[in-house]
């Protein structure tokens, strides 16, 4: 048996030779033998915005429109790339793209990377996107980003409002109820039944917890009629935009007011800009963060209760006061319109009206 040592030194005296005849050069002094050459190209895609991410199956999960951001990693002698998401989309060369899955499926996004000098190469395997559906109460813009048995409703050109820019995943509850922690209601911006009243439809309830709406939803007040469930006031959600709650300014760009505009459906015409309300009496009492208010003409009107004036939807003709109750209650304070005495008190929106109120010009 040749001694280590010797060993060793033979191979040392090999690597010597080869290095004066120009070979690749070699490190003598380990008792590794190291060769200095180009790596092998490699490439692998990172991605982010995943729901959820399985390293093992290179699989990322989220719900429609699932919104993701790719990188190349690997070699930087790669400086040229084609991606390819899977979805019927144009391929592209960006470095890092950000793209949108719309539709709930399953798609197989692959990457190539290329070196004019060593040339190309592709990932060990691509990312699988699955891209699942949406449940009740979520913002959709399509009907297929919704569960089975939901649509999405109110989208720009299906008869809603333009203000609703995003619909959201629902059925009508005309004939049931909607399940757990969903609520069923009328809103007047959506499609109208066949007999001209708005469809009841489900939406996620936000009546215990106002922070329960999804991305994109806020929490508003609605109204369940009878025949759908519990009649009365509800909280659910809706579209960030779509409606103006209880309480906010409803006239349009011409001045006119518009129920169409308020959840509550019904602009009452007071204040310079008219407030989303409701008419109230024995039989028909108001939301709960509002107070049946008798103004001076008699009007019985749904108005929003506050602490201070800011709470009165920055309205120039309205101020947050003691209201007059059907009842007398004391202590209840409203969003009512500001009392006068002179015309100065209202301008430049309004003038003193003739019952020592605030009117608009």
């Amino acid at each position: 048996m040749v001694p280590r040592w010797l060993s060793l030194g033979i191979v040392a005296l090999a690597a010597g030779a080869c290095r004066d005849k120009g070979a690749n050069p070699i490190d003598a002094s380990s008792d590794d033998i190291r060769v200095d050459g180009p790596s092998p190209l490699t490439i692998d895609i990172a991605v982010t915005g995943c729901a959820s991410y399985d390293p093992a199956t290179a699989t990322c999960r989220g719900s429609a429109p699932l919104t993701l951001s790719f990188a190349p990693v690997g070699s930087p002698e790669l400086t040229q790339f084609r991606w390819d998401f899977g979805d019927g989309t144009p391929t592209t060369s960006e470095r890092a793209p950000t793209h949108t899955f719309a539709h709930a499926d399953s798609y197989e996004v692959t990457l190539k990377g290329r070196s004019d000098e060593v040339g190309s190469i592709s990932p060990p395997r691509p990312v699988e996107v699955i891209v699942g559906r949406l449940p009740l109460g979520s913002a959709c813009d399509v009907d297929d980003q919704c569960d089975s048995g939901l649509a999405c409703l109110c989208t720009p050109g299906s008869g809603c409002s333009a203000a609703f820019g995003h619909g959201i995943c629902s059925r009508s509850c005309a004939a049931g109820a909607c399940g757990a922690n969903a609520v069923c209601a009328t809103v007047p911006i959506g499609p109208p039944s066949d007999a001209g009243a708005p469809t009841p439809f489900c939406t996620a309830s936000c009546a215990v917890n106002q922070a329960a709406c999804a991305p994109g939803l806020v929490c508003q007040t609605l109204f369940t009629p009878p025949g759908a469930g519990t009649p009365g006031w509800t909280r659910g959600c809706l579209p960030l935009g779509a409606a103006v709650d209880l309480g906010g300014p409803c006239r349009d760009a011409n001045d006119a007011l518009t129920d169409g505009a308020c959840t509550t459906g019904f602009c009452a015409n007071i204040g310079a800009l008219g407030v989303c309300s409701a008419t109230c009496d024995d039989t028909h009492p108001c939301p709960a963060q509002a107070a049946c208010t008798v103004l001076a003409d008699g009007r019985r009107l749904c108005l929003l209760t506050c602490a201070g004036d800011t709470d009165c939807g920055r309205d120039p003709l309205l101020a947050c006061v003691a209201a007059r109750t059907p009842d007398g209650r004391a202590g209840v304070t409203a969003c009512t319109p500001r009392s006068c005495t002179a015309d100065d008190v209202c301008l430049p929106s309004g003038r003193c009206g003739p019952d020592g109120f605030c009117i608009r010009k």
